[in-house]
């Protein structure tokens, strides 16, 4: 399946498996689940959630500290 997925403003097509999740999305840009998140219609997703064929999501840096 493809995937549509905007990474820190730059938009990229990525091929997965079928069954792929966020992890599966996370692995295959070479990110780490720390520091980022997987938004999809605007709203987080868990990593563990199965991605759709033609999904449009964005992946985005957290910031945290103190």
């Amino acid at each position: 399946m493809e995937i549509e997925v905007t990474v820190m403003g730059k938009k990229k097509k990525i091929a997965l498996n079928e069954n792929a999740t966020g992890e599966d999305l996370l692995n295959a840009l070479n990110l780490l689940p720390d520091g980022v998140l997987i938004i999809n219609e605007n709203n987080p997703i868990p990593y563990t959630e199965k991605l759709k064929n033609g999904d449009k999501l964005r992946v985005i840096r957290v910031a945290s500290g103190g």
